[in-house]
């Protein structure tokens, strides 16, 4: 039986599910997986991810500025300003998919402060982020009825 399909995407990561949930609403997708949807590094990402939340104490500039000295001012600047710029958006598109990042008892992000950020700018899970964001994609992926996903292929 031949099947088809308007997307191929090869990996079952944090990149590859997020594709294809996102373009699941304009073709059908075949989701390529080497092993299993579990078997992929963001599993094991313990930390969070950093992103603008509040424009009250944090700002762009800031975030990028810190970002640039983090990584001694050796990263791409607008590969940078990019990111920082379009992370918000990403952290609602996680959180639509189910990811589920800790609050305080007001119901705000429990935000964190790590090296190189001078605000408390990191969305977390517990101290299993990557576990959280991996098992809420793979449960949006199965119940999409225009994602197909192949374990154990090749391509």
């Amino acid at each position: 039986m031949v099947q088809r399909f308007d997307f191929l995407v090869i990996g079952s990561g944090i990149a590859g599910m997020s594709f294809a949930l996102k373009v699941a609403s304009k073709g059908k997708v075949a989701l390529v997986c080497k092993t299993n949807l579990e078997e992929a590094n963001t599993y094991f990402a313990q930390g969070g991810i950093a992103s603008v939340t509040n424009l009250i104490v944090d700002n762009f500039d800031k975030h990028i500025e810190d970002t640039m000295i983090a990584g001694d001012w050796l990263s791409d600047r607008d590969a940078v300003e990019k990111v920082v710029r379009n992370a918000p958006q990403q952290i609602k598109e996680l959180i639509s998919w189910g990811v589920d990042f800790d609050k305080d008892e007001k119901g705000n992000f429990d935000l964190h402060r790590e090296g190189g950020h001078s605000e408390f700018s990191i969305l977390h899970h517990k101290d299993n982020t990557g576990a959280e964001i991996q098992d809420s994609l793979i449960q949006a992926i199965q119940k999409h009825p225009n994602i197909t996903v192949f374990e154990n292929h090749f391509a």
